[in-house]
């Protein structure tokens, strides 16, 4: 092959670059991004920073319903991406700092001005910014990533307009960007989003490093804005009612997930929560948040007889405990009712009042015997307002605090379908969603074509507010409400048909226990004292119930019981036990605990004697 002249080189070099440039663009940054260039130069001044967010129009969506956007507009072509105008995910990283740069007008969105995000040590989840761009054009960014000698080489992707760049990290400081020179265009205006994550991470005990700021600028700037919605947008609520009934003491709730992100959304009752959480593969947990409420005003302690408190369980697993966050009560722990971890949550409550309480039985469908088995039975006092009507509500709430999880860009959405059972023994299908809202907000409710009603919260969508229709009704009912079905929604453990004390005398007594039935390897305890603790024993105390004033007070003398008889075994029909070493002439309240393979069940009354 001859050779070029010598003079010629230099030509046809330049003549090969030219010809390789566009396939080079495409490469990493790594191939050719530590380059000089005085194009990635950031734009002087503070960007958006120092405008407050508005809202602006921003279309009509495929289910026809408009929306607005949250924005503050670029200033002389520019948008400054802080650690308090984006998101991320639960684990990702976590915001720290004060930050000496503007921040207007956004103290509802997020009131910390965090400096950087740092603790970046999973390639797990993403840290997000999410734009509005009004026409087509390059997007260039620097990114202001103080880096250590020990991290450096961490590999990251970063992400805009549906092109990624891989890069490697070099060691920086917070004021110089790294030398990534990073351009994206943009063809088509409207919603994009800046994404970063880990491929690899050098040095996995420090982390990434501390990433502060992300200049954003050039033509693909000019009519862009910045957009905002809450770290953790306002909980969506929502009620459910049938329009052809006033009085129902039972509904049946069917519940699934339509997001790729963990969700919380309990139904909400009169006396707390009842439901479970969903995953980012769409399915139930697989446990119960079955949670009363204490009566009294947050940080008092109700008198005993006003504490609520559970009177069965639908397994043997299961633990009588309870909580002490906000609003402090009972639950269940330590049984996962549905290990099967179905998609479709399908879920029922039934109320029976007196003079003094409320009790609700809580009761799901087991999705692999096809059957409805019970939950949890609890009981809340209703200072003589007996409950007539029992009317379900329900709510969509993202968690994380703002430096630890931040993921209000993302949308939960739950879908129900709900019955009430009415008095002439028949099941009526919820025709009506009860919601309101303020204003456009991040949140919607509305009717599916399959007759769910919707509700969702996050996002970076503003809607108005519209109530939602009313579904078209099903001619034919469910498996799960079928009167065979229906008949389930009664049971118990155990069947208790007397429970009574005989043979007292100056220091024993008889008690007198008769089942039908009393299940499979059925046993049973009696705890008494001279003080009425419903359903209280000594027990271990868990997690928030340590700090609880609540919680400990279920422990302490006269609220729960201080003493308990042997363990015997049960058989259908009548049993005794035998209770000795009593005081003379003192009055004994007793409760009956009884577990088998079915559950366990306290008797619903205290009852007494006294010794001569």
């Amino acid at each position: 092959m001859p050779r070029l002249p010598a003079m010629m080189l230099p030509a046809a070099i330049l003549l090969l670059c030219h010809l390789l440039l566009p396939c080079i663009s495409d490469l990493s940054c790594d191939a050719w991004g530590q380059q000089p260039n005085t194009g990635f130069t950031s734009p002087a001044g503070y960007g958006q920073l120092e405008t407050p967010p508005a809202l602006f129009g921003g279309g009509v969506d495929p289910q026809g319903r408009r929306y607005f956007f949250n924005g503050q507009p670029a200033q002389n072509n520019k948008l400054i991406l802080t650690a308090s105008n984006g998101f991320f995910d639960h684990g990702t990283c976590r915001a720290g700092g004060q930050s000496a740069l503007p921040k207007v007008g956004d103290d509802s969105l997020i009131k910390p001005n965090y400096a950087f995000l740092d603790q970046w040590k999973t390639i797990n989840g993403s840290i997000r910014w999410h734009l509005w761009c009004g026409q087509p054009g390059t997007v260039r960014l620097n990114v202001h990533l103080q880096v250590s000698a020990r991290e450096a080489g961490s590999r990251l992707t970063v992400s805009l307009a549906g092109k990624s760049r891989t890069v490697t990290t070099v060691a920086s400081t917070a004021d110089t960007p790294q030398p990534w020179n990073l351009d994206f265009r943009i063809t088509e205006p409207g919603e994009q989003t800046v994404s970063l994550s880990a491929e690899t991470i050098r040095n996995s005990n420090s982390g990434v490093g501390k990433l502060y700021t992300i200049d954003a600028f050039g033509d693909g700037i000019q009519d862009s804005q910045l957009l905002r919605a809450r770290w953790r947008p306002a909980a969506v609520h929502g009620s459910y009612s049938c329009s052809k009934l006033e009085r129902s003491r039972v509904w049946v709730m069917t519940t699934r997930s339509i997001c790729d992100f963990s969700s919380y959304s309990p139904i909400t009752t009169p006396f707390g929560y009842y439901g479970t959480s969903f995953g980012s593969d769409r399915r139930s947990n697989g446990n119960f948040n079955f949670s009363m409420w204490a009566a009294g005003a947050r940080g008092t302690i109700p008198p005993l007889e006003q504490m609520p408190h559970l009177l069965a369980a639908g397994s043997p697993e299961a633990e009588f405990s309870g909580f002490g966050h906000e609003g402090s009560g009972v639950k269940l722990r330590e049984w996962i009712p549905m290990p099967d971890r179905p998609e479709l949550c399908i879920q029922a409550l039934r109320v029976e009042s007196n003079e003094k309480y409320d009790t609700y039985s809580g009761y799901f469908w087991d999705h692999p015997t096809r059957r409805w088995k019970l939950y949890a039975v609890g009981r809340k006092w209703n200072g003589q307002k007996v409950k007539e009507h029992l009317t379900p509500g329900s709510f969509c709430e993202i968690p994380g605090p703002p430096q630890v999880q931040r993921t209000g860009d993302l949308v939960r959405e739950v879908r129900r379908r709900g019955w009430h059972y009415g008095e002439d023994k028949k099941w009526h299908p919820m025709d009506t969603f009860n919601c309101r809202s303020k204003d456009p907000a991040n949140k919607f409710w509305y009717t599916t074509d399959e007759g769910e009603f919707a509700m969702g919260t996050g996002g970076m969508r503003y809607y108005e507010f519209k109530q939602p229709s009313a579904p078209i009704n099903e001619n034919q009912l469910p498996e799960f409400l079928t009167p065979e079905a229906t008949a389930q929604l009664t049971r118990l453990p155990a069947g208790i048909k007397e429970f009574t004390a005989t043979s007292v005398t100056r220091n024993s007594a008889t008690i007198q226990l008769a089942m039908a039935p009393a299940g499979t390897n059925a046993h049973a305890r009696i705890f008494y004292g001279e003080t009425d603790c419903l359903t209280f024993a000594k027990r271990q105390l868990h997690g928030t119930e340590r700090k609880s004033e609540v919680s400990q007070s279920t422990q302490a003398d006269k609220r729960s019981w201080s003493n308990n008889s042997q363990r015997i075994a049960l058989k259908d029909g009548l049993n005794q036990i035998t209770l000795t070493g009593l005081k003379p002439a003192t009055t004994y309240y007793y409760r009956c605990l009884i577990t088998n393979d079915q559950g366990k069940c306290w008797t619903f009354q205290t009852n007494s004697f006294s010794t001569r």
